[in-house]
């Protein structure tokens, strides 16, 4: 089983994620969700391969993976024994622009993510 490593940056997107729920949906919500976040998160120590690559859906050099959960997408990459989770970031953010520079619109990602 490998370790599951959360960067800085994704860790700040939880507590972001976190404000959010907490502001919208109250504080049962907002652990409910953060929790099935991470069991998810946790499931890819067993399961590295299981999801999308970004190349394959997009034709973007990188070695980034994809993990849909709790209508977020948790990016991340395997890195020797690890798996090390880039960011996670909502649905309904521009995360190609956010991790590449290149705009899309939330069209062009519901056309992608559709395609399964």
């Amino acid at each position: 089983m490998m370790k599951v490593e959360i960067t800085p940056k994704a860790l700040e997107d939880l507590e972001d994620l976190r404000e959010h729920l907490d502001e919208e949906f109250g504080k049962k919500k907002e652990k409910e969700i953060l929790k099935g976040i991470i069991a998810d998160l946790k499931r890819l120590a067993k399961y590295p391969d299981t999801d999308t690559k970004l190349f394959e859906r997009f034709g973007i050099e990188t070695d980034y993976k994809c993990l849909y959960t709790h209508k977020n997408y948790a990016f991340y990459r395997i890195e020797n024994d690890m798996i090390k989770v880039i960011r996670i970031l909502s649905t309904k953010r521009d995360f190609m622009y956010i991790l590449f520079g290149i705009r899309m619109t939330s069209d062009d990602a519901d056309e992608y993510w559709d395609e399964e």
